[in-house]
This record gives C-alpha cells, sequence and structure tokens, in this order.
C-alpha cells in the first residue's frame, strides 16, 4: 500500500530534501513497529523503515555525489531514526501529514491486533517478549512486564488466539521441585501471574502452550475460565497445590491434550494426578502424550469422556502394569496410536489384548509387531506400519491379519522393495482403496517389474503414495512430463479407477495428480499435475516421528 504524501514543500527544491514528487511510503511488516506500537505504554519508536526510490534515498541523506555507497543498499530496506523521520514529515503540506495520521490511525486499530494473533512470551533472566510478526528484545525487564498491559486491551485481547509460554531452562524450576524464588518485583513468577490473570478476557484464545511452569491454584483457576479454549499443551509442567485444592474441570471447553513429560524417576504420583486433572473436559476428542507413562495412570484415575476419538501414546507404555486396563477405561477410542520415544529402541511385548479392549477401534497406527494384537477380532479398516521391515516379513503380518477384507487404508515402510509385495498386498487385501508404501525409493524399472511379472490390476484401489528416485528433479513443465512418462502412466494402467497419485521424490517434496472427475477416463495429463511442499510439522510431543503426515 503506498501513501501519497502530498505537493512538494517550495524549500524541497534543495539537493539534501526529499522530493516528495517521488516519495512514496511502502507499508512493509518492518514498518508496522511504528505505526502499531505507539500507543502503547513502553513501546518505544526506535527507528522507520521506510522504501524510496534511489534518488528519493540519496536527497534524504544527503549522498547524491557519493558513488561509494553500494548499490544493493537501495534495494532492501533502510532504518532511520525517528528523528530523521520526522524532519523528512516537516517538509509536507499540513493536509498530507493529515492524511498520513488518519491512515495510520485507521490502521493501528485495524492492522495492529494481528501482531498479537500468536502471542509468544519467552521468559528468562533479562526476560522478553516477543509475537510472530515483530520480535523485540530489551534487557530490562521492567520493560517487558510493561509490556504485558496489551492483555488489557480490548482489541488486542480479541485478537490472541493462540499463547505460548516458555520460560527458559535457566530461570524454570525443576520438575516436582519449589519454585525458585528471586528478589524483586520483575520476577518471573509475577510476569506469568500477570498472564493467567488476563486468560479470562482472552475470548477468542483458541491454543495455549505452557512448558515449566509451576501452576498455582490461581493459575488453574483462571485457565478453567478461560472461554474458548480448545486446545492446550503441556511439557513439563506441574502443580504447586495439593490435589484437594484443584478445580472442578468437567465445565472446560478443551478438546485437545498433549502432555509432553520426559522419563524421570520423581515422584509420579504428583505428576498423574495434575494430568488426571485435565482428562475431565467433557468435550475432550484427542490426547497425545508421552514419553512418559504418567498418562496411563491418570486414565486410571480419572477415566477420559465418551467423547475421546483418538489416543496417541509411546510404545514404552506397553510394558506398564496398567496399560491393558487404561485402555479398557477408553471404549469409545476410534484411533490408536504407538509411537518410538527419543531414546527407547525397544519393543516391549504384547501377549495378548482382550476382545472388550477397544472394541470400537477403527484406525491402528505403530509398529507391525503389535498389529495382530489390536486387530484381533476387532473391524480395523485403517492400518498403518510406522516401523520399516523387510517386505517377507510383512507380508506374513499381512497374511495374518483377522477380517482382511475389510480393510480399506494401508500404509507400510520397507527397507527394499519386492515386486512381488504389489500382488501380495491386494491378494491379501481385496478391498483396499488407499495404499501408502514409503521407506525405500523405488524406480521405474523395478515399478514396471512389479506391475508385469505379477499381473496387478486392481480395481478398487482410489488413490496410491510411492516413494520414487528419479534423479535430481526440476520443477519445469518437461520435468513433469517425464515422471508422468516413467511413472504415473503404469499406475493408472495398473489401476483402472485411480483417483489420486502422490510421488514423493524428496523429503516433504512430491507430484500430485489427481483426475477431474470419476466418471472421466484416466488419462494422464500434465495440466493435472503439481508440485506439493509439505508443511514443516511442528511435533505434538518430543518424540521421533515415524513418518510425516500432513496436517488436518
Amino acid at each position: 500500500m503506498d501513501l501519497d504524501c502530498g505537493t512538494p514543500h517550495p524549500r524541497s527544491h534543495s539537493l539534501k530534501t526529499p522530493d516528495f514528487a517521488r516519495f512514496s511510503l511502502t507499508l512493509r511488516p518492518t514498518l508496522l513497529p511504528f505505526v502499531l506500537y505507539n500507543d502503547l505504554p513502553a513501546f518505544k519508536m526506535d527507528s522507520v523503515v521506510y522504501r524510496t526510490s534511489d534518488t528519493c534515498l540519496r536527497q534524504c541523506i544527503g549522498v547524491a555525489s557519493s558513488p561509494s555507497i553500494p548499490t544493493e543498499i537501495y534495494d532492501r530496506d533502510i532504518r532511520l531514526p525517528a528523528e530523521l523521520w520526522l524532519e523528512v514529515l516537516s517538509y509536507s503540506t499540513t493536509s498530507s501529514t493529515d492524511v498520513v495520521a488518519r491512515t495510520c490511525s485507521a490502521l493501528r486499530w485495524l492492522a495492529q491486533p494481528l501482531l498479537f494473533k500468536t502471542f509468544i512470551v519467552r521468559i528468562d533472566g533479562q526476560a522478553c517478549i516477543t509475537n510472530t510478526t515483530n520480535i523485540r528484545r530489551d534487557a530490562a525487564p521492567t520493560n517487558t512486564r510493561e509490556r504485558l498491559a496489551v492483555l488489557g486491551y480490548p482489541h488486542i485481547a480479541r485478537a490472541i488466539t493462540e499463547m505460548r509460554i516458555f520460560p527458559s531452562s535457566a530461570t524454570a524450576s525443576p520438575l516436582y521441585a519449589e519454585p525458585i524464588h528471586h528478589p524483586g518485583p520483575s520476577h518471573a513468577k509475577d510476569m506469568i501471574d500477570t498472564i493467567f490473570k488476563a486468560l479470562p478476557n482472552l475470548a477468542n484464545l483458541r491454543r495455549l502452550v505452557c512448558h515449566d511452569i509451576a501452576f498455582t491454584k490461581r493459575h488453574l483457576d483462571a485457565l478453567r475460565q478461560a472461554p474458548q479454549l480448545k486446545d492446550l499443551e503441556l511439557q513439563s509442567c506441574y502443580a504447586t497445590c495439593p490435589a484437594d485444592g484443584f478445580p472442578d474441570f468437567s465445565t472446560i471447553q478443551l478438546e485437545t491434550l498433549i502432555f509432553d513429560y520426559p522419563y524421570t524417576y520423581l515422584d509420579f504420583y504428583r505428576n498423574y494426578r495434575f494430568l488426571a486433572l485435565f482428562l475431565q473436559s467433557r468435550k475432550l476428542k484427542h490426547v497425545h502424550a508421552g514419553p512418559a507413562n504418567d498418562i496411563l495412570f491418570a486414565v486410571t484415575q480419572t477415566p477420559p469422556p465418551d467423547t475421546l476419538i483418538t489416543l496417541e501414546i509411546p510404545v514404552s507404555c506397553i510394558s506398564s502394569p496398567v496399560f491393558v486396563p487404561a485402555l479398557a477405561f477408553c471404549p469409545t477410542v476410534r484411533e490408536v496410536s504407538l509411537y518410538m520415544a527419543i531414546g527407547n529402541n525397544r519393543l516391549p511385548r504384547l501377549d495378548s489384548l482382550p476382545t472388550s479392549v477397544l472394541p470400537n477401534l477403527q484406525t491402528y497406527r505403530g509398529p507391525r509387531s503389535y498389529a495382530l494384537n489390536f486387530t484381533a477380532n476387532r473391524v480395523v479398516p485403517c492400518i498403518e506400519f510406522t516401523l520399516p521391515c523387510h517386505p517377507a516379513d510383512l507380508a506374513e503380518t499381512i497374511l495374518r491379519l483377522d477380517n482382511k477384507h475389510i480393510i480399506e487404508s494401508f500404509a507400510c515402510k520397507i527397507n527394499t522393495f519386492d515386486p512381488s509385495l504389489l500382488k501380495t498386498i491386494h491378494n491379501a487385501l481385496p478391498g483396499l482403496k488407499h495404499l501408502d508404501i514409503s521407506g525405500v525409493a523405488v524406480d521405474v524399472d523395478s515399478l514396471a517389474s512389479a506391475f508385469s511379472g505379477t499381473k496387478v490390476h486392481h480395481r478398487e484401489l482410489q488413490s496410491i503414495t510411492l516413494a520414487v528416485h528419479t534423479g535430481v528433479p526440476r520443477l519445469t513443465d518437461s520435468w513433469r512430463a517425464t515422471v508422468a512418462k516413467m511413472f504415473l502412466t503404469l499406475l493408472v494402467r495398473a489401476y483402472p479407477n485411480l483417483y489420486a497419485a502422490r510421488l514423493v521424490y524428496q523429503p516433504q517434496m512430491s507430484v500430485v495428480w489427481k483426475r477431474p472427475s470419476a466418471r472421466m477416463p484416466a488419462v494422464v495429463d500434465a495440466s493435472q499435475m503439481w508440485i506439493e511442499k509439505q508443511e514443516d510439522l511442528e511435533p505434538r510431543t518430543n518424540a521421533i516421528w515415524d513418518i510425516l503426515r500432513p496436517k488436518h
């Protein structure tokens, strides 16, 4: 957005004064601190950033005849002191200045809240507060505490949808220990108190992330009053008040809980009673926990509501004596995920899983070793093996699955490609509609051999994802045509009803093909393909995710 600064002042003909006839103010994100923060306490205007033409810039800074200035300086934002910016504006007419002032005032109330949509607070020895658009650090904790006053501005409070609180390791209290009390009014505890005191006033807060926070009873009361809080992530947090003083959380609107707690030999009893508090939400749908096993004890103490549909826990939970009893308290769960946590390369043994446990299970995601236990005497249409395995071992497991004819989605990782694997999968899973094979890149010759040698013609398959080896791809039309010729043509011939295909050729990079309509014949056309880059995923826990899954 460019703002015309009006007609030139009579004195603007000097070489060292700006020519406003050629001057325009470009509002960029780096300018927003000047435009948007000038009515907030403790937000000082240190510098102004604007973009001008080369001639205007030379006139502004008085270097019209200085050839030593690199030309690339004019290709990026220029920072000027506030005094010089005021000097520039002094050459404009009153009407022009009034237009700029009115525009900045309107923009401040419209755009200022956008800066605080995601509110991030980092508290260390020299506490600071940041947000996603403008990152400012100050050495004085007093300034940081004063900046928390923005939480009291109604137009900003309404705009905050996500808040993250990260005390540093230097000031965060150790898990299960009493908080460290530093003298002075600027202690991190005071800032955390200020944040939680403002939670009931954040009408649109949907997500809250807390790391290493010592929850007091006041903090819990404030958290319970957050009107629209849906997602809560706790990492190594604990409560300083006894369990008898916990408030009632049954009325809170939480839908997703993330408990990120490391392995510890300290008192887990105090920990799981704190976690059980948040399972009281009557609208809870998703629980992601680990790598510690505290979530199992929390579930046995406070059974989750009937709305729970997703449970993600580490594989190490299987060795716990309360693993099966905890799952028995979750009869409505439809999706179970078992992941390998950091530092854990051991797969505990699971002898059996009673049929009465998880009767509504529809999706199993985890190691191949436990698939037979979770699918025995159950109707599980979606199965995903997250650890790489040999094709022969994979085929053996597939043949032993119960109710193979109802499996519609199957995903696996392999450490080598066997041309007979596709035939085994399709013969064992006749109702398969979605197939995902990763772990090793398949070249076009191996894929052609698999289709020609095994006579694979599966009419039920609608979508397929393959990791392919194509060398170094180039994002050009000719390269896309090459991909279509090498891979997609083979897939379309083998699967007549194929609706979509994804060819992963680099980490988080893939070629996607989709047929425009199910009624149209499956014909490979470059216009129906595009390059897609998977977004960087934020780990929900500190686990090593077995596969990359797109955000939903």
